[in-house]
This record gives C-alpha cells, structure tokens and sequence, in this order.
C-alpha cells in the first residue's frame, strides 16, 4: 500500500529564499510515495488499521495527509476526437463458414455469434408462437381458418418416457399436445414466398380455407411478429463459431475500406459479454498507423464531463470513513510474485477514485481509435493524454488491447487505443442446460455432469433427479420360493463399482495424426455401461413389475444404448451405455445414431484444468441501440468449482 510522503519546511530549517518557494506553481507532473516492503502476504492487520485511542487516530490521520492539500487538481473537462470504421464482416475462424456482411437490420454481433435453434428445440414456445397466431385469427374474424391450419401444421409435444423426471414434459404435453400450430413448420413453408402474395393466398386456399386474402394479410404480420421473437438459424445444433474442441467461440471481424483493413480476431469468447478484451488485433504494418485512411472522425458536440469510476464494494475515499462490511481487501492475500492479486490490490486501495469515465455514445458494431485526448482540470491546466507506452519499448499494456504476432514472432505496437463499442447489456436466463466438468484424480478421469437437460416441452429437467430413476443399484428379486443358502463366499469381487446415470467420462487417447516421437493428450468422451440381470423368468414375478417397467424405460430411451442380451438361461444380462442427453456434450444433437458412429467428442486436454470447468446454454434477452428485443440461445463457459470424485472404483473384495 502507496502513501504520499511530505516533508515540512519548517521543520527542516529550510528558509524562503523566494516567494515561488512558498507557493509554487501547480503540476501535474510531481508526486512522492513511500512503499515499505512488505514481510508477509497477509494484509489484514493493516487495513483493520486498530486504534490506540482518538489522539492517536487524529495522528494517523496526519500521517496519511488527510489534513494536507496536494498539489494536484480534478479534471472538469475533456477533449477529445476519435476515428472510427464499422464492422463489415464477421469471419469464421477456420474458414467453413462464407463472411457474414453487416447491415442496417442486422443484429448485434453477441446475437449473430451465439444464436442456435430456438423454437425446433424449444416444443413449449413454438406451440405458444402458434397460438398467438390463432389469436391473431380470431381477432381479425378469420377464426374459421384456425382448425385447418391446426390440421395441417400441429404442434406436437411428445409424451415423456418417464413423466415423473420430466414432470414439465408431462404437463405442457397434456395442456398443448396436439392444441396448437406448429408455428416453425407454418413460417418455414411461408418464409420462401415472402413478398409473393399469390403464392401466399395459394398455400392457403390449398388448406380448404375461405377469404385466403384476409388470412393473408394475418400470416404476413404474424411472420414479421415471429422474426421479431427469436433470433433464429436454420441448422440444428451449436453456432457455427462454436468450437467444440475448446468450448468456447472463435470468430473474426474485419472492416473495410480503411487502410490498414482493421482485423480484430477472437478466439476465446466464452463469458457472453463481447468487449475491447476479448480481441486480439492484427497489427498493421510498422509505420503505419491504424485506421490512416478512409476512417470517419467524431467529435462530440459538447466537452463530455469526467465522472470518478465506481463500482460495487469501492473503497471509501478518506481512510476513516466506514465501508461495505461484505467486501473484505484483507482476504486477498498477496505475496511478491502474485503480481495479478497485487495489481488489483494497488488499484483499489490506492488509486481507485484517481480513475475516471468519459460518456460518450458512439454507434455499436465498429471500431475505434482515439486520435486526440486532453483533459482540462480545476486550476484550468490542459494536460494532453497520450497513449500508455512501457519505458522498456514492449508492446504489452494492462489496458490495451493485444496484438498478434507477426510471421517472425515480432509484434508491432498499435499507435493509440484501438477498442471494440460494445454493444449490449444481456440478460441471462435461467440454464436451459447444465454441465459441470471436473478432474478426478482418484479414477484419473475427467467427468461431465449434466446436472441440468431440456426435456421434451423444452424447459429444463434436474438430471440428478432423473439419473437416480435410472439407479444403477436396480436389482432383480429373487424367485418366490428360493433358498438362501447360509454363510456364503468370505469374499467378494466387484469388477466396477456404479456411476451414476448423468456422469459422463473423457478418457485421455492420444491425438489424432500425432507422430510417434511428438504427441499429446485430448480427451474423448467415453460411455459408462451398466449390466442388469434380465432373466425371463424372475423378470415375469408380480414382486419385479417395477423392476421390469425400468428396464422397458432403460430400452426406449434415445440416450441409452442397450448391448445384446448375454449370459446363460438362468443368469440373463444385458448392458446399457449411457450416452450424454443434452447439446453441449454432442457433435450431432438430435441424431441418436451418430452416438454410436460418428459422434465422438474430443476436448483440448488443457480446456479442463484442476478448477473445472462450468457449460451452459441459457436464453439471453437483451434490446439494441434502436430499442428492439432480442431473444436468442447462447452459451456460456466459467471456472468451475474444483476437483470431484465419483466413486468410481475397479477390483473391489471385500
């Protein structure tokens, strides 16, 4: 912790000599700190700063210049001029995906980089999409078209396999199974004839209906209602941007018709909120500056008015004043060499409120480079600010965004701040779907657990609860009559101890195409496969029924594979191999063949580290600059919550 230091003249027997001495001209330019050198990371003791008694604290006060003006002032004022050049492609990191052009109508780029399926997915909501169509109907008195187009375009909810996991499954399929429009099958028949309105009236006079002009003029504004609704794709499964093997986004941005082009590349975009930091820039040539050509200038109208940056738990200005008692500098302990931990420190106990914002409203889904900046203070000093350079000459700064590396491993230093406007304010909702990853050190495995699916109504499902359903302590009973013999074995022998249903296992393998003298490890996802007893004759006991119906459940699940039925008439088995349920563990979701042929996950070893690892997909609602919602499906990557245990153990006697 930094303090300034000052030294009274009068107590060092200075003499004035000159009336300038006495009252020297403001700077901006001098300062003084004391930095003692610290003998433990613990701060604590420090900031609880203990009191001996009130003169005591009064000298404390004078010590750390809370009665001493410095010689410094607060900015009141600012100029500034910054050039800038919209975004006009987004670029697929590997080259798969054509360039995506940048438009009037088009959606913020949080939306177009995350959005996935919605209402294919999502049964609940396509069927309410569909009855806010019939709604629209009757209201306009074309009510007598309701029922054909229910006919010919039906929103199925499908009968959950086990309606006591899947309890919402259950419901919305009894309320709305069969009682709406399937509202993504209708606009994917229309959206082709949009703008042709005969074809249109066509399709409708084909349903048998009467006025096809009236229902028209209905469809046409409910497909501009629905494409309002969602932010939707067309093919099934993640976004195009999702990596599956880093799980995360990666994605480019380029903009045209600037000199240098301006290339800004993600690669991992994980967090859900797309700001200056999440990119990397692609340096221009040394010389030349970026953004030199063909760049619009703006400049506000009026001098914006620098405000102190605050933020939620800030230290309280004056050292004496009381603070948040839920936010506790003393925890974060920090030796010498945690240099991120003591950054944080410096910054919030020290240099906090000497930090300030300039609001400016700039058009999202661009790039900027300040090209002028000075700052007016209270003694009316302007001080020009130029960009933050490291005295060694290295490129890398704390609050500047990164360049790439050239061809030969230099980098060239951007000249100016060169940023991302971000563009929106997300609301995230509740997880639609749930994966935490883990290490396990004890199996020397990583697992996944889908602690929460969507069920077959769309909404969310607790996987725990369904995995115990699908216990894997199911036993059979024994026939009625059966002798037990007494004593029994001193021993006995387990090949593998159970897991459960929702744990899904990546087992280290070598990578693929890796020579024999160079190679590494990814992890690929692995099955868990349980064997239940299946013999015909105890299966047929009234005491099995339940025991019966699960492995009927077990048989019928698309996620469940069972193996051939093995073993000798008395002693039937059959394997089941657990595949993962929800999205963000499968290549090809909605394919439950390609489990078994094609579908195999591998993950960069290092994308799960010893804190593990948090999945999500979740809604995100969010409104752009001119006010319109949107809704979309995205997904989200966290540090998890640490290593785990699964119980997972081989050749147990006991």
């Amino acid at each position: 912790m930094s303090a300034p230091f000052r030294v009274s003249m009068k107590a060092a027997n200075v003499a004035a000599l000159n009336v300038a001495i006495l009252q020297p001209d403001p700077s901006a330019t001098t300062w003084s700190r004391l930095d003692p050198m610290p003998t433990s990371d613990d701060t604590t003791l420090g900031l609880q700063a203990p009191l001996a008694d009130p003169l005591w604290m009064l000298a404390r006060q004078w010590q750390f210049s809370e009665f001493q003006g410095e010689d410094a002032g607060s900015p009141i004022g600012a100029a500034m001029r910054v050039r800038g050049a919209p975004i006009s492609r987004l670029v697929h990191a590997g080259g798969a995906v054509p360039d995506r052009a940048f438009g009037g109508a088009t959606p913020p780029l949080e939306a177009i980089v995350e959005a996935e399926r919605v209402l294919p997915v999502h049964a609940k909501l396509n069927a309410q999409a569909g009855q806010h169509l019939m709604r629209m109907l009757r209201a306009a008195g074309q009510g007598g078209a309701v029922e054909p187009l229910r006919a010919a375009f039906t929103a199925a909810i499908a009968d959950p396999a086990d309606p006591v996991a899947d309890n919402a499954g259950f419901v919305w399929h009894r309320l709305l199974g069969g009682r709406a429009i399937d509202a993504d099958g209708l606009a994917r028949t229309l959206r082709p004839l949009a703008g042709n309105d005969a074809g249109i009236e066509a399709v409708v006079a084909g349903l048998g209906i009467a006025a096809p002009a009236a229902v028209r003029a209905v469809l046409t504004a409910w497909m501009a209602w629905l494409d309002d609704l969602v932010v939707d794709r067309d093919t099934a499964g993640a976004s195009a941007y999702w990596n599956p093997q880093r799980l995360e986004y990666a994605f480019g941005l380029r903009s045209d018709g600037v000199v240098p082009e301006v290339r800004l590349d993600a690669d991992e975009y994980t967090d859900g909120l797309l700001d200056w930091h999440t990119f990397t820039a692609r340096a221009p040539a040394a010389g030349i500056p970026p953004m030199a050509q063909g760049a619009t200038e703006w400049k506000p109208e009026r001098p914006p008015m620098p405000t102190i940056a605050r933020y939620p738990g800030m230290p309280a200005d004056r050292y004496w004043e009381f603070e948040d008692g839920q936010v506790n500098f003393g925890r974060l302990g920090a030796a010498k060499s945690d240099l991120a931990r003591l950054a944080v420190m410096e910054y919030a106990l020290v240099f906090g409120n000497d930090w300030f914002v300039l609001p400016m409203t700039l058009p999202t889904n661009a790039v900027y480079r300040v090209a002028e900046f000075s700052v007016t203070d209270n003694f009316g000093i302007t001080v020009p600010i130029p960009p933050a350079r490291n005295p060694d000459g290295t490129p890398w700064t704390l609050y500047g965004m990164s360049s790439a590396p050239a061809a030969n491993g230099t980098r060239t230093r951007l000249d100016g701040s060169l940023y991302l406007c971000p563009a929106l304010e997300t609301q995230e909702g509740p997880p639609l779907e749930h994966v935490l990853m883990m290490r396990d050190e004890m199996a020397n495995i990583a697992w996944a657990i889908e602690k929460r699916v969507q069920g077959t109504s769309g909404d969310a499902l607790d996987r725990g609860f369904e995995s115990g359903r699908l216990s894997t302590t199911q036993r059979l009973a024994l026939p009625s009559g059966a002798v037990v013999a007494e004593g029994g074995a001193p021993l006995s022998y387990t090949l593998q101890t159970p897991v459960a249903a929702h744990w899904i296992p990546f087992l280290p393998v070598k990578r693929e195409h890796a020579s024999a003298l160079n190679w590494s490890i990814q992890l690929q996802r692995g099955v868990v496969t349980q064997f239940y007893q299946v013999t015909p004759g105890p299966m047929d006991e009234p005491r099995n029924v339940d025991y019966k119906a699960f492995i009927e459940r077990l048989r019928n699940l698309p996620f469940v594979e069972p193996k051939p039925v093995s073993g000798p008439d008395d002693n039937k088995l059959q394997g089941f191999m657990f595949h993962p349920r929800g999205e963000i563990l499968r290549l090809t979701p909605g394919d439950p063949a390609s489990l078994t042929t094609t579908d195999f996950l591998r993950l960069e070893e290092e994308e799960v580290p010893r804190e593990g690892i948090e999945l999500k997909r979740a809604f995100n609602y969010a409104r752009d600059a001119s006010g319109r919602a949107l809704l979309w499906i995205g997904r989200s990557k966290t540090t998890g919550r640490g290593e785990g245990a699964s119980g997972l153990k081989f050749d147990v006697v006991k």
